[in-house]
């Protein structure tokens, strides 16, 4: 990669990473209440958090929706749209997500990255998405916890995208043209979900050692 390209990657990085950053739910919740969301609630500054906290469906859907658009514009606009290609765009996609998750304007602080990840796989490949909401509502339905859906859905997505790399529909997208660097943007991406779990998934642990133990 030349000097000028490199610089535009790099630039293009930063750009991703701080479109990721926006703290919606912060902004909302400051602008609606004067309350810090990081203090309110469960302290998760994401969109269920903030539904929780301000007690608006309308506010929380549309937070919900900014979040998803984060992923999901960035990733139509210059893989769908503008075509550039998806191993060019692997780092600077999942930089949204780091961005969302790790918010430099919240002190490193983010929400759990599902919605901006949503919409990321929409613009990707929507059968990524449709997989994970399968696999989500079965592991709800057997545990009746939101984080357990999230943490099953979110580890078994990987093995999903290998499923997706031996069939080729509509709904592949990037995993019939570049099944490399697809796979690679779907397990890191589950990992920068699943860092943001680890603090619901030592609750649940703890709150099942409680009931056992009664």
């Amino acid at each position: 990669m030349m000097d000028g390209k490199l610089v535009e990657y790099i630039l293009l990085c930063v750009l991703f990473y701080l479109i990721g950053s926006i703290p919606t739910s912060y902004l909302f919740l400051k602008f609606k209440t004067g309350k810090d969301i990081t203090n309110e609630g469960s302290g998760n500054p994401g969109a269920l958090n903030y539904y929780e906290v301000s007690g608006s469906r309308l506010s929380g859907l549309l937070v919900l929706v900014i979040d998803f658009l984060k992923g999901f514009l960035p990733a139509f606009l210059f893989y769908r749209t503008a075509g550039f290609p998806f191993d060019y765009l692997l780092l600077p996609l999942l930089l949204i997500i780091a961005g969302h998750n790790f918010s430099v304007w919240l002190k490193f602080k983010g929400g759990r990255g599902l919605a901006t990840s949503a919409g990321l796989s929409v613009a990707v490949c929507p059968a990524l998405l449709i997989g994970w909401c399968v696999m989500f509502v079965i592991a709800y339905g057997v545990y009746r916890k939101v984080h357990f859906g999230n943490i099953v859905a979110t580890v078994l997505l990987p093995v999903f995208a290998l499923l997706l790399g031996s069939f080729d529909t509509g709904l592949n997208g990037a995993a019939s043209r570049n099944f490399g660097a697809f796979f690679s943007f779907t397990a890191i991406m589950s990992l920068l979900i699943l860092l943001r779990h680890v603090k619901p998934f030592f609750s649940m642990i703890h709150g099942y050692k409680n009931r056992t133990s009664k």
